[in-house]
Formats: C-alpha cells, sequence, structure tokens
C-alpha cells in the first residue's frame, strides 16, 4: 500500500504518539523512520556487553503523568514503570548528600540537614505546584500554547500571579529566590540543567514545571524502547503501517499543499489529507523545500538555535551496583534513581558551563545518572547491573566535534576516574565493560538532535511557547497546507511527555474535523 490519509516522517515517540491518536481515530497512517528501529530517544541497546541493556538516551521518564499511556492504553501492550522510593540524591565531594524522595516529607527531612527554612520552603512549593496545581502544569504541556497576554488573563489568583513572576526570571534566579542553603541551589540547578536549560533570562518558568514532577520520575521497565514499541503495537492494530530502515528524501509539495514524501530509492507514499513531520523544523523546511515558506519564516527558521551544551555518557556493565561514599552520611543515597555528582556549588557550576560554551571539557565533569538494574533487574543479566553518567559537554570538543571520537578511550578513562573518586568500587574491579556515547554519538543516532541537542533545539524565550520553533509555526501547523509539526523543535520541547505528538494529532483532528476519541486536556486556567 502506498497511499493512506496521513504520512507521518520520524518514528521518534512524537511521531508514534501522533500516528496512534490518529490511527485510532479511523484514518490509514504511515509512520517513516530512516532508523532500523522506531523509537528515536527511546532507544535501549547492548552497549558493552551481551544481555546488558542500556538506554541510549532518556531514562527518566514522566510520562504516566500526562493523557497519552491512558488513552493510548499503552500498559496492555507491555509498557510498565518502576517509581523509586528514592527518586534522587545529590552527592558532594565532602561526603554529604541531599535525596529526593516520593515522599514530601521524608525530602524536607533531608533538606533540613542543610537549612529548615528550605525544608519548609520544599513543603511550600510541593503543595502548590505538585499537588494543587498538577493538572494546571498537565495543561501547559498538553495543549496549543497561548500568547503571553491570554496566558496572563487565564492565570488569576495568587499561584496564578506567582506562576506568572517566574517567567521573566533567569534559572538561577527562579532557584536562588526560594531558597538558601547552595547545596539545595545546586540540587535544582543541576535538576533543571539536565533537561538542556541554560541560565538565561526567560527560563525560571521551568521550575514550577519542574516541582510539579521532580518526585514522579519512573524507569521504563524493559528499558525506553518499550515505549516506542508500544505505541508502534496501538498503530498496527489499528491498520496503521511502520516503516523502518525507510529515508524521507523529500516531502511532496503541490499548489501550496502537502501531498506525501518520497523516499530515497524514489518510492512515494501519497498523503490524502495531511503530512506531520515529528523530526526538527529546520529539517522539516528543508525537506519541503524552503521556497513553500517564504524568505522570512526561511530566515527565522535558519537562526533556530541549538542547545548550548550537550551530554558525554559513560555506561557500564557491572558485577555490582555503586556504592557511593556518601552513604555513609545518607544510606538512601545507594537506592537512588537519579544521583547528580561532580557540582559542590553555584560558582562551580557556573564555571562548569562557561567551559562548555568555550569548547572544553570542565576541570570537573558533572552532570546526572542512575543504575537503572536496581529496580529493574531486567537490564542486566542475574546479579549484574548497568550504570550510567552523562556530564555536561560541548559539542565542538576543543573546537572540533571530530576530536570526540579521537579521544573517545581518554574521555572514557577521566569519566570513570572521576565517577569512582565518589563510588571508590567502581575502581576496584566491578567494571566489567564500558561505552562512552559523545554528543558526536547522540547526533548519529538522532539527526535531528543536532549538535549533540538532546531537546532537539535550545530553551530560551525565542524558542518558548508558540515562539517554538518560530512563532509562525508555533502551534503545529505550518504555511504548506496540510503539513503539521509534532516533534520536539515544537512546543513544550524534548523529554519523555509525547506532548509534542499529541498536541500534534489535536491540531489535525481540529482540521481536519475529526470526531475525536480522546478528552483533549484544557487550556491552562487558573482564578482561585
Amino acid at each position: 500500500m502506498s497511499e493512506f490519509d496521513g504520512v507521518i516522517v520520524g518514528g521518534g515517540h512524537n511521531g508514534l504518539t501522533c500516528a496512534a491518536y490518529l490511527a485510532k481515530a479511523g484514518l490509514s497512517v504511515a509512520v517513516v523512520e530512516r532508523n532500523d528501529v522506531a523509537g528515536g530517544g527511546c532507544s535501549t541497546q547492548e552497549l558493552t556487553l551481551p544481555g546488558f541493556r542500556h538506554n541510549t538516551h532518556s531514562s527518566y521518564h514522566f510520562l504516566e503523568e500526562g493523557p497519552v499511556p491512558g488513552d493510548l492504553e499503552l500498559r496492555r501492550h507491555g509498557l510498565r514503570y518502576v517509581y523509586p522510593e528514592t527518586q534522587h540524591a545529590t552527592i558532594f565531594r565532602d561526603g554529604r548528600a541531599i535525596t529526593v524522595y516520593t515522599d514530601p516529607k521524608r525530602t524536607a527531612e533531608s533538606f533540613a540537614r542543610f537549612s529548615k527554612a528550605d525544608a519548609d520552603r520544599w513543603l511550600e512549593l510541593y503543595e502548590r505546584y505538585a499537588e494543587a496545581a498538577r493538572g494546571l502544569m498537565n495543561g501547559f504541556l498538553y495543549s496549543a500554547p497561548l500568547p503571553p497576554p491570554v496566558l496572563a488573563e487565564r492565570l488569576g489568583g495568587d499561584l496564578g500571579r506567582d506562576l506568572l513572576s517566574y517567567m521573566p526570571l533567569s534559572l538561577y534566579e527562579a532557584v536562588d529566590r526560594n531558597f538558601e542553603s547552595d547545596q539545595v541551589r545546586v540540587l535544582f540547578k543541576s535538576f533543571l540543567h539536565a533537561i538542556s536549560i541554560e541560565n538565561v533570562p526567560g527560563t525560571g518558568g521551568f521550575l514550577p514545571r519542574l516541582l510539579s514532577r521532580i518526585a514522579r520520575l519512573g524507569v521504563p521497565v524493559g528499558g525506553a524502547a518499550n515505549v516506542a514499541s508500544a505505541l508502534r503495537a496501538v498503530i498496527e492494530e489499528h491498520g496503521g503501517t511502520v516503516l523502518t530502515g525507510s529515508h524521507v528524501e523529500r516531502i511532496l509539495v503541490d499548489d501550496g499543499r502537502a501531498t506525501g514524501v518520497r523516499l530515497a530509492g524514489g518510492d512515494v507514499l501519497s498523503a490524502r489529507r495531511f503530512v506531520a513531520s515529528a523530526v526538527d523544523a529546520p529539517q522539516t523546511v528543508r525537506l519541503a523545500g524552503p521556497e513553500n515558506f517564504g524568505e522570512e519564516i526561511v530566515s527565522k527558521i535558519e537562526g533556530y538555535r541549538w542547545a548550548g551544551h550537550s551530554l558525554v555518557t559513560l555506561h557500564l556493565a557491572l558485577e555490582e551496583a555503586p556504592r557511593y561514599r556518601a552513604a555513609e552520611f545518607e544510606p538512601d543515597v545507594d537506592r537512588a534513581f537519579l544521583v547528580v555528582l561532580g557540582a559542590d556549588d553555584s560558582e562551580q557550576l557556573g564555571r562548569t558551563f562557561d567551559r562548555i560554551h568555550e569548547g572544553r571539557l570542565p576541570d570537573r565533569l558533572a552532570g546526572n545518572g542512575a543504575c537503572p538494574s536496581l529496580f529493574d533487574p531486567s537490564y542486566a543479566p542475574d546479579g549484574k547491573h548497568v550504570a550510567f553518567w552523562w556530564p555536561w559537554a560541548p559539542y565542538d570538543l576543543d573546537g572540533d566535534p571530530a576530536n570526540w571520537d579521537a579521544q573517545r578511550e581518554e574521555v572514557g578513562e577521566r569519566l570513570l576516574a572521576e565517577w569512582a573518586e565518589y563510588a571508590p568500587n567502581l575502581a576496584r574491579g566491578a567494571v566489567l565493560g564500558s561505552r562512552v556515547f559523545s554528543p558526536l554519538d547522540i547526533e548519529r543516532h538522532c539527526v535531528n538532535m543536532v549538535r549533540g541537542s538532546h531537546h532537539v533545539g535550545a530553551y530560551e524565550p525565542s524558542q518558548l511557547g508558540g515562539n517554538r520553533p518560530v512563532p509562525e509555526m508555533g502551534r503545529y501547523r505550518t504555511p504548506v497546507d496540510g503539513l503539521y509539526l509534532c516533534g520536539a523543535s515544537s512546543h513544550p520541547g524534548g523529554s519523555v511527555s509525547a506532548a509534542p505528538g499529541y498536541n500534534g494529532a489535536n491540531a489535525i483532528a481540529e482540521d481536519l474535523e475529526l470526531a475525536t476519541w480522546w478528552t483533549p486536556v484544557p487550556a491552562p486556567r487558573w482564578s482561585e
């Protein structure tokens, strides 16, 4: 079959989500993915040794906070999550640590060892954003972005005013205005950096979003690839097609309307009603032809900014899980899901990113990691473990991304040595195998993660909300009739939320006047 109601370009989890909703609505859809396995950032591979399974990109998910798993019955198709009781640990060189739990009161007890005021403030913020405003935060993610003046009109009451007050702040300003202990501050700043946010004005609004989900991260059972396999099962159950190992060479446009795609090799897939692109917006414009978008939009798209930092990951196959020195201060460190190490204070964290922006590795590497096999033994053979640490890093290492390949062994040795300072057993025979996954590897595996931009574009005011990717295409529609966006270069960006794919499906359903079988998430509003 080569004719469909719609064709989706890109088989990452957002493209699969968009296709699954529309296939279940009765449309015939085809997803085209250039890699041999669909999933994009939801990828699990045996990178080190046979039987040791590593998530190559995403590993911390809050997918079940949104509507997608329930709407699409992904549990019925094998998707499961485990939610560790000890969600996070931030470890310092002096042997101390801060832990975040699913129980906010236990988190407050950990904060209180550093600052009683910060413990009290944490409980206030958790009640406000993780409990009272939980539905509101979903509204921000799972609906089309609203212009700032409209949003301001819809957010009233003390909570609405408080939320809006974060919008002009930088990442560090938002954190510093709430917490006094620099260790607690580093915890939040590090987590925000981990989701690709830079310390620039206009990013402060990410703090309330983080607070709404910081204690709800899940381990995908069997690996992140199971997100993609469950979504693919929904598509195929409803008659859809997923083509892998197939590269879209051109999005076909006839008289201003998207009519299908041409694959490398010449095959054509016709689209009677729509084409949706889950790849990045600049790539989409190139595929559909810049001449179809107008000079102004093309100029803005050419200026689309990629993230100012990337990640370099050390994946390990282990005889035993990492055992951290900080467990003497806080035993739950060894049972934490997300572990942050490498930065002791805000000044050092700032220097880390200064060096990265200069194209150099920091003097001391810093970032987050995990040992997923602590919570799901299927990641490794019986009794063994897998772990990773992905410090922040530049794409252009010493001015040239090719240096990542040339220095792979050297970088891997340094990563392990610095990690072992915190977990000494990693230097005493626990490591069975290792693999460095560089910013260049990120881009090779996911071509829309340009320059190792793992959230598919920078988070800065000019690329947030309805400005993402550019204002003229900020609501999932493009100037080309029938051509839509549904990938992470659209609002709300990259992470395993499936929100861009969900929102893209809503835009298509609205324009095609489909009778939606799902109940769309309402746009954000607060008046109490």
